[in-house]
């Protein structure tokens, strides 16, 4: 049902308020090259080789090509540790000190072999390939013993389901804040609140059980076994690991100049990384109405007109965000109060003609008027359909995902008209995106397939990348180079999905349970996909060579 659109009231400007972990800008011509041996001595194209500086949180990974020589250029100085792993095997780490301007030298042997194959799956929880809304399906976890537990099972399962807390790998101090948040809203839920002293218990039990210095998986655990060949062998991967493990990089987008921008579920700042640097900056939004002790965050970024990114208020205050790269300024659309009802979700998208912005809200699909500043409505005909990932198709209609109903929907904004898809089964569609044609593709999260959707007749197309079990999560189709990449979330892997030949090439992130599920292409180099890590607080690239 459509509602009526209301005017939002007048915008509002701010400034950059805060910055951290700034450096300032250069160009790095740092090289690192070497070769790959097995431990008799031959040669080893096709295997990993990783580069790891501690002190800028960064690890660099590149393929070895012929006679088994890498080479990994524009690295910032520093020390490093070089790891090779291949073919079942890896060496042990070796040290290099790397002057800037000066080649550096590091032939590793693989030695030792590698550690057991992590099998794909949601975050911690290897061999289950779906997330959250399928909790219900499940008996609940064992959780460890110890006092609180038995307060943790009778209280905070009155809300949600107690998986969704085991996969966390929190700090004590976000512990404290997620418990103190959960409390203020328990009352809502009509749900038994904890005293002050279980509240202490229950902060202490999942600080010692799930926090940062829980024992991490083996980084190379979702790394082929096997030596690459052909394209899938020539690519570079960049990783950065925030200094905030709590912060939760949910999305990223990617600005004109190649720089990205991320929300951070846990801290109420825009987050930013320059690749050319290895910069990272935190800049925060005018801070308008939000209740003290909320856990207030920007929603996902979405790349609008020119310079400006789009966001929600989440948790602050009822608004939309559109920001400025360039200036780095805030402009605040507030909602009016006549406006009922949740504004934002999962996901966020400009259409492409500068008019409208949408996102996922619930149970509806919200809209604004740039020209005219006005929010519209429009309720979606499947009861708790968890609308998701959202797009606009070539004809100008709105398609998005109802992954907890396995429906795709189309919104026709004229009209008003909601028409619903069942996607055949229990497949639970996240995110997608509009190819050249105007034709939207799905990552279907549960099934792993990639659909093809005609934007005329809803008809669909099913595509299965050659790692099964891959949680494929998002569709991005690139039209500078006629591909679709999708995020194979619960395998660690970007795929290259080719529609053209139908073939596919998928790159392997460096490090395991990544939880890269947002991707995005990088408006600067047609080579360049971006990613971000929800639960691991990583963010990076990947960068294919060979096209």
């Amino acid at each position: 049902m459509l509602r009526q659109p209301s005017r939002i009231l007048p915008v509002i400007a701010s400034v950059l308020l805060a910055s951290v972990h700034s450096v300032q800008a250069e160009d790095f011509t740092g090289n690192v090259q070497g070769v790959v041996k097995s431990a008799s001595g031959q040669a080893l194209p096709g295997a990993y080789v990783k580069l790891i500086n501690p002190e800028r949180r960064l690890t660099f990974m590149a393929v070895t090509q012929a006679q088994g020589r890498y080479t990994m250029n524009n690295l910032p100085p520093g020390r490093y540790t070089v790891q090779g792993i291949g073919n079942g095997f890896q060496s042990k780490a070796t040290p290099v000190s790397l002057t800037d301007g000066k080649p550096a030298m590091a032939d590793v042997s693989l030695t030792d072999r590698q550690g057991n194959a992590i099998a794909n799956g949601w975050i911690r929880t290897p061999g289950r390939v779906s997330g959250n809304e399928m909790d219900s399906e499940l008996p609940p976890p064992v959780l460890p013993e110890g006092e609180g537990k038995a307060i943790v099972e009778a209280k905070c399962g009155q809300c949600h389901f107690l998986h969704r807390l085991t996969q966390m790998r929190w700090t004590r101090n976000n512990w404290e804040q997620k418990i103190v948040w959960m409390r203020e809203r328990i009352h809502e839920r009509g749900a038994n609140d904890l005293t002050p002293a279980e509240q202490k218990i229950v902060v202490d039990y999942l600080a010692k059980n799930f926090s940062t210095t829980t024992p991490k998986p083996d980084p190379n655990g979702r790394l082929s076994r096997t030596l690459l060949k052909g394209d899938a062998a020539k690519y570079i991967a960049v990783d950065f690991e925030g200094p905030n493990p709590d912060a939760a990089f949910h999305d990223v987008t990617v600005d004109a100049r190649g720089v990205a921008w991320l929300n951070q579920l846990n801290v109420y700042a825009l987050a930013k990384f320059d690749p050319k640097t290895f910069a990272f900056s935190e800049v925060r939004p005018p801070e308008v109405g939000a209740k003290p002790g909320t856990l207030a965050h920007m929603g996902p970024p979405a790349r609008g007109a020119g310079d400006s990114i789009w966001m929600a208020d989440i948790g602050g205050t009822r608004r939309w965000l559109q920001f400025d790269t360039k200036t780095q300024r805030f402009a605040s659309f507030l909602v009016p109060a006549d406006f009922k009802g949740p504004i934002s979700g999962n996901f966020m998208r400009a259409d492409p003609n500068g008019k409208m912005v949408w996102s996922t809200a619930g149970n509806r699909i919200v809209g604004l008027n740039i020209g005219t500043r006005e929010f519209s409505a429009y309720d979606i005909p499947t009861k708790n359909p968890g609308a998701y990932g959202i797009d606009v198709a070539g004809d100008g209609r709105v398609w998005f995902a109802e992954r907890q109903a396995n429906k795709l929907g189309r919104l026709d904004p004229v009209s008003g008209k909601i028409d619903e898809f069942p996607t055949g089964g229990v497949d639970v569609p996240r995110r997608m995106g509009t190819d050249w044609d105007g034709n939207v593709w799905v990552g279907f999260h549960k099934t792993g397939k990639l659909v093809k959707v005609d934007q005329k007749t809803g008809k669909m197309t099913f595509y299965e990348p050659p790692t099964k079990n891959s949680g494929t999560y998002i569709a991005v189709p690139d039209a500078r180079t006629k591909m679709i990449w999708v995020t194979e979330q619960t395998a660690d892997k970007i795929a290259r999905f080719d529609p053209k030949t139908e073939t596919w090439t998928e790159f392997s992130l460096p490090i395991v349970e990544s939880d890269a599920r947002r991707i995005e292409l990088d408006p600067s180099n047609p080579n360049r996909i971006w990613w971000a890590g929800d639960t691991s607080t990583h963010l990076g690239y990947i960068e294919v060579l060979d096209q």
